[in-house]
This record gives structure tokens, sequence and C-alpha cells, in this order.
């Protein structure tokens, strides 16, 4: 039971230290727009470019007190998980304004006809490896084979054997 108990305190401790690198990771890292440098920026409070060991301890430190609801100096898995859910609305709402934005190419505030269809279509263009407009079976499981030796080589959703469950006792 002290097993129990101790992991779960270690792992909502690790939890709360994680959950800015958690969003930062969600919302695609340096790939779509920086965010990465976003993060780093909101954690460099003196926005000189270096992240001390104090800086991190502070945004630690903030974090913790905005998810603490009840600000008892200690979180439930209910305020952690409250916390979550609202910094995942914030970024969900922020990716569905810029989205939007991108599409709305004349800034009407409205997305036409014209705006909706003239969006890239990468997808096609990268499955259809011939360049003759049609993405053939061949070129969508070349494709799929491609995504799959993708994920397994940085393990995202890979096809190897599930981690092992931690100890129960």
């Amino acid at each position: 039971m002290k097993r129990i108990t101790l992991a779960a305190l270690l792992g909502s401790a690790a939890l709360v230290v994680a959950l800015p690198m958690a969003a930062q990771a969600e919302r695609g890292g340096d790939r779509h727009g920086g965010m990465r440098g976003e993060h780093m920026k909101a954690v460099d409070a003196n926005g000189d470019g270096d992240i001390s060991k104090a800086e991190v301890e502070a945004f630690q430190a903030k974090i913790f007190a905005e998810a603490d609801a009840n600000k008892d100096g200690s979180l439930t898995l209910a305020e952690m998980n409250a916390h979550h859910e609202a910094m995942e609305a914030k970024r969900k709402a922020e990716r569905q304004q810029a989205m939007f934005a991108k599409l709305d190419t004349d800034g009407n505030g409205k997305i036409s006809q014209a705006e909706f269809e003239s969006r890239p279509m990468r997808g096609m263009e990268r499955m259809d490896t011939d360049g003759d407009g049609t993405v053939t079976e061949e070129e969508r499981e070349a494709a799929r084979a491609k995504m799959k030796e993708h994920r397994g080589k940085w393990g995202h959703r890979g096809d190897g054997p599930p981690p092992e469950a931690p100890d129960a006792e």
C-alpha cells in the first residue's frame, strides 16, 4: 500500500512539473510556428535568452499555484485534471483561431468557398509520388509504410510490445 501511495504522490508531482512540457509537445514543438520558443519565453522571466534554475523553479511555482484551485498548498487529482482540461481548452481555442485566421485570407471574419478550397493539399502532394494527380493504392501503401516506420523510429504509437505495468504491490 505504501508503494502505491508513494508512486501516486510522485506521479502527481511529476505531472505538475511536466504540464508545461506536455503542453508544448501537444502543440507540436518547433515544427508548427515555434511553440517551443514560446514556452521557453514564458520560463525566461528576465528575457535574456538563458533559462536559470531560479526561473524554472519560479515557473513551476506559478503552474502549481494555478493548479491549486483551493490554495491549500497541495494538489488533488481533481485540481490537476481541472487545470489540465483548462489548459487544453485554451490551446484548442488558440489552434482553432490560428487555423481560422490562416484560412480567412481577406481578414473579413468569414471563410468563403474560394478561401476554403484554396487550402494546400499537402497529404495529396506527399502521397502522389509520381505527380500524376492521382493517389494509387500502391502510393497509399507506401505512405502508410513510411508513417509506420517514422512512428516506430520515434516511439509514437509504435507496433512494439506495450510497456510493462508497474508493480501494484
